[in-house]
């Protein structure tokens, strides 16, 4: 089996030859921030001569269809504030974010504020986007059979929390979950079409489909409730149109799953990543593996923070340790937690990121 194969089939559930690994979003292909950065030059040879490829793309569409929006920046000081209008036809929505020099941004004043803000935003009109694959087409030439591309997809939540602040969010979910349904079921009408013609886009390519904001409706955030009512119900059915378009679907979720688990599995999803070790996860891959018994598969388990500061030996020893819990099944995917985030990459990262592809080439198998 290629590597490609290995990991698509472990995705399904289906026999593999050995337990597959992948690199997260860290290849030498297209536009690579990896690639542009000396650092990380020999750490590429090695992914590409021995680790599957794990790549996150997006889609976009041909021409812009979102709304008009009308953006200012100003200077405060060493403090760049950048106010962004959304025309509506009920009246505007203002949206300010504040960004220290050299330090991250942050959002001051979110688009969706009031209930009159909402009607606002579902006053918007709406023209579904069209798809060109051709640059993903070119990417997967790259890739060949080296590894997988994940095209992400929306999540209703998500796109909804996203427009307030979100301890408003939780607020409303806990004072008036039906203004937040009433703005999701608006929101989903147009997601799934965008997700249906995304699929359709991609039809007859071994693509797989991601999406990434479920994990907000996880605790500690919000209560398992929130998920199987704001996640799961939308979920079901754009993970429906997706498999109808012969993809695999997967949901991206940090953090503590252990609660959620039931309510991810009736999804349909295929699989989820990139299922944290604990402490920062709340589960083993062992008990996972139990619990889901067949019904859904996983990547992920080797915590990013490990690569910047474990001592020598540790890497492979994770690559031990999941081995025996896995024991040779399919179901799973060994991946990195998340993707190289440094610039340049330090010694201590390359010598454990190098050492865990060496470990799990040798342990798992090349």
């Amino acid at each position: 089996m290629t590597r490609k194969q290995r990991i698509l089939s472990a995705l399904r559930g289906e026999p593999v030859s050995q337990v597959p690994f992948v690199t997260y979003n860290l290849h030498p292909y297209a536009d690579s921030p990896h690639l542009h950065d000396p650092s990380y030059r020999d750490l590429l040879d090695l992914v590409e001569q021995k680790a599957g490829m794990y790549c996150k793309r997006s889609l976009p569409p041909v021409s812009d269809v979102g709304p008009r929006l009308v953006r200012r920046d100003e200077q405060d000081g060493d403090l760049t504030i950048t106010t962004t209008i959304m025309p509506t036809p009920k009246g505007d929505l203002r949206n300010v974010v504040v960004t220290p020099q050299d330090q991250p941004a942050s959002v001051t004043e979110h688009f969706v504020k009031t209930d009159l803000d909402i009607e606002r935003y579902m006053s918007l009109p709406w023209k579904p986007p069209e798809y060109d694959p051709t640059p993903l087409n070119r990417f997967a030439e790259q890739l060949a059979d080296r590894g997988v591309i994940a095209v992400s997809y929306a999540d209703p939540m998500y796109a909804a929390a996203s427009l307030f602040d979100f301890t408003e969010y939780c607020v409303r979910y806990a004072t008036d979950p039906a203004g937040l349904i009433r703005l999701m079921d608006h929101l989903f009408e147009q997601i799934a079409e965008d997700t249906r013609r995304k699929a359709l886009a991609c039809k007859g390519s071994d693509v797989v489909f991601l999406t990434a904001g479920p994990e907000l409706a996880t605790p500690p955030m919000m209560p398992p409730r929130a998920f199987a009512e704001l996640v799961t119900p939308y979920q079901k059915r754009l993970i429906e149109i997706i498999h109808d378009a012969g993809h695999l679907a997967m949901i991206h979720c940090h953090g503590r799953v252990r609660d959620v688990l039931e309510h991810m599995i009736e999804t349909g999803v295929d699989a989820i990543e990139p299922i944290e070790p604990p402490p920062q996860g709340d589960i083993t891959l062992a008990e996972l593996v139990r619990r889901s018994d067949g019904r859904l598969s996983f990547v992920g388990h080797i915590q990013d923070q490990q690569f910047h500061g474990a001592p020598d030996g540790t890497m492979t020893r994770h690559v031990e340790e999941i081995a025996r819990a896995v024991d040779g099944g399919t179901g799973y995917v060994m991946a990195p937690t998340c993707t190289p985030f440094q610039y340049p990459a330090t010694s201590t990262f390359l010598r454990n990121y190098t050492e865990w592809i060496e470990a799990a080439s040798r342990i798992l198998g090349s």
